[in-house]
């Protein structure tokens, strides 16, 4: 179903191109510290400016996860920003056991809805 989802969106888009969400606090530009939530103004400004050119959206997970709850709720804002019609890719470098591996699934393709993951 990826495969296919994917080149629906390449041959739709005539674009390979996937955007890379490392969203870092001390690479973002001096102008958005002033903002509230800097990081999430970052994201939003990439997403508005890019979704209409490429195929995906890949999420770094670690710049989230080492924010703690609130880089999870960073995660969940920006996944609502990310329109149909746009791969989300789960940069997550998962691999574990069987019954570890089940649970890393039904989080980033249940809870989360990503469309595949690393």
């Amino acid at each position: 179903m990826f495969a296919e989802n994917l080149n629906k969106i390449i041959r739709n888009k005539k674009t390979l191109v996937c955007v890379g969400l490392d969203t870092d606090i001390e690479k973002l530009p001096a102008f958005l510290h002033s903002e509230f939530d800097p990081l999430f103004a970052f994201n939003r400004a990439i997403i508005e400016a890019t979704h209409e050119y490429v195929a995906a959206f890949k999420l770094n997970l670690a710049f989230y996860e080492s924010l703690g709850v609130p880089g999870w709720e960073l995660l969940e804002k920006t996944l609502r920003l990310i329109p149909r019609g746009v791969l989300v890719i789960a940069d997550a470098k998962r691999g574990d056991i069987e019954n570890t591996g089940r649970k890393y699934a039904e989080t980033f393709f249940d809870t989360y809805n990503f469309d595949a993951i690393t």
